[in-house]
């Protein structure tokens, strides 16, 4: 099998229990309650956590306005104790702080940032511009509020200490092949909100990773087609599906899951690919590395984190 086209990014200092890390909140507001069961679960796992002065905002749809959310975010950065920055939630407002992001800061000390859905095109900066790996995981006033099993756990710890795997299992092979290379990806409805913008991801030689929450089918159906015809998967190696189900229960997307006809869009069609890992919006919630190299062996249904030196 030949090297992978794109070379992998490099993982950030590790993180232990006992560090201190900050916490984030680029984008809605957060439920206080949430947070501080949220707080209080990152602090059992052994994280001393600093929060960023907007954490507790709360304008109209966002934790701040878009000045006090990049300060935020920009403090923590520029705060050399930090191992680590993790986000309290989702929502929106990523979008509209991506040309203000000083990535200067993050250059200067490298960390690892911990989030997922509306914080998609963020980590795919992380990946694009200062080649080092991202982590999709578990987020503060959700995840950790409810509070993460020993999977999880041990899924979050693991890839804070550079040390993920042995594997991640998906529930289905939609299309069976082995392909090797590096993981990108997100919440589908962000990869498409970028397209035609600065900030939107070519995978070309790459895996992509994708899952989505809430959505029916023919939503699914039409951000994968808007992938496709963008060019954006030409050259795409593989496709891993988290546990996506179609909120209407509509063309198998609901109890069966596995969808009918074409409705995998080009994301499937020709390629090693996998429904139902467990990352995202979804119980277990599983760390990703983005901008790691790994291996997807549809066959076995499993996705698996290589080094470097594993790739012949």
């Amino acid at each position: 099998m030949p090297p992978p086209i794109v070379p992998p990014a490099r993982w950030p200092p590790p993180v232990h229990p006992g560090d201190r890390v900050g916490v984030a909140a680029l984008s809605g507001p957060v439920d206080p309650v949430a947070l501080a069961a949220g707080l209080a679960n990152l602090a059992m796992l052994g994280f001393e956590p600093i929060p960023a002065r907007n954490l507790r905002r709360r304008e109209g749809l966002f934790a701040g306005d878009d000045r006090e959310r990049l300060e935020g975010f920009h403090e923590l950065l520029a705060d050399r104790t930090l191992r680590a920055i993790f986000f309290a939630r989702g929502g929106h407002g990523v979008l509209r702080l991506l040309p203000a992001i000083d990535w200067t800061l993050l250059a200067r000390e490298p960390r690892a940032l911990v989030g997922y859905s509306d914080l998609t095109p963020l980590l795919d900066q992380v990946v694009t511009r200062l080649g080092l790996v991202a982590f999709h995981g578990p987020m503060v006033a959700t995840d950790l509020a409810r509070g993460l099993d020993g999977e999880e756990r041990l899924s979050l710890l693991d890839a804070l200490a550079g040390r993920p795997g042995p594997a991640w299992q998906a529930a289905e092979c939609w299309s069976e092949g082995v392909a090797r290379g590096v993981l990108r990806g997100g919440c589908l409805s962000l990869l498409t909100a970028t397209l035609g913008t600065p900030w939107a991801t070519p995978f070309a030689g790459q895996i992509l990773f994708w899952e989505e929450v809430g959505e029916p089918a023919y939503r699914l159906d039409r951000m994968l087609t808007h992938l496709e015809l963008s060019g954006t998967l030409t050259g795409l190696l593989g496709t891993v599906i988290g546990r996506v189900v179609a909120s209407d229960g509509e063309s198998g997307w609901g109890s069966e899951r596995k969808p009918a006809g074409g409705e995998s869009g080009g994301s499937c069609r020709g390629r090693p690919t996998v429904w139902g890992v467990a990352s995202g919006h979804t119980v277990p919630n599983l760390t990703l590395p983005l901008g790691a190299l790994v291996e997807l062996d549809a066959s076995r249904q499993l996705l698996v984190p290589l080094e470097p030196s594993e790739v012949p």
